[in-house]
């Protein structure tokens, strides 16, 4: 039973890192079982076939966004305002555990390989990276003008101003490039400054 988790694991390891680096239209089950080093019919006993292994792929990045979520709302409840640094970490934590996870970040880069040519890959990569984020965000920021952590405004534009810091730092140093611990740094820094920027005229300092 346990050498069928670790080959059905095996499989999905390998298949994402050369979907990330190819493209999923440029690789085939028989370059995966070549990789893994088993046969191609062996694959098949536990996907049905290539969209199989992406979907299970794309279903542990839902897992992830739900124990986030939940992990954060736990959390959330336990406060009675919110500080300027927990504000922060937030944001760069959303950055390293989600943008920045290993599997994330190469189900992203299959995604954008592939969107320029595949419309559900597009709808995917939109979904992840856009909606579901902002979705979150806007919640959050709803209930904090709720409770008056901050000033009322429009809990959908706070979302974008927030986010486009988070995304912005993500593209500008981590995108298309080796992901070093510098370049991280560098953009948790961007981060720090300019989410400390837009919590002061939240809070109307």
């Amino acid at each position: 039973m346990v050498d069928k988790k670790n080959t059905k694991e095996m499989i999905e390891n390998v298949a994402l890192d050369l979907f990330s680096k190819k493209g999923y239209k440029a690789v085939s089950i028989r370059d995966i079982g070549k990789q893994v080093g088993i046969k191609e019919s062996s694959i098949y006993y536990h996907f049905s076939n290539k969209q199989a292994i992406m979907d299970s792929l794309l279903q542990k990045i839902d897992i992830l966004i739900g124990k986030m979520k939940a992990s954060f709302e736990t959390e959330f409840t336990k406060l009675d305002t919110i500080q300027e640094v927990a504000f922060c970490e937030v944001a760069i934590g959303f950055l390293k555990n989600y943008l920045l996870s290993p599997h994330v970040y190469k189900v992203l880069s299959v995604l954008t390989i592939e969107q320029m040519s595949d419309k559900k890959a597009y709808e995917i990569y939109q979904r992840l990276v856009f909606e579901l984020p902002l979705l979150q965000q806007e919640q959050v920021f709803r209930e904090m003008i709720e409770r008056g952590y901050i000033k009322p405004n429009n809990p959908t534009v706070l979302a974008h101003e927030y986010y486009s810091v988070i995304y912005f730092a993500f593209q500008k140093n981590c995108v298309g490039c080796e992901v070093t611990d510098e370049k991280i740094n560098i953009a948790c820094e961007e981060i720090n400054i300019n989410i400390n920027d837009i919590f002061r005229k939240m809070k109307g300092v």
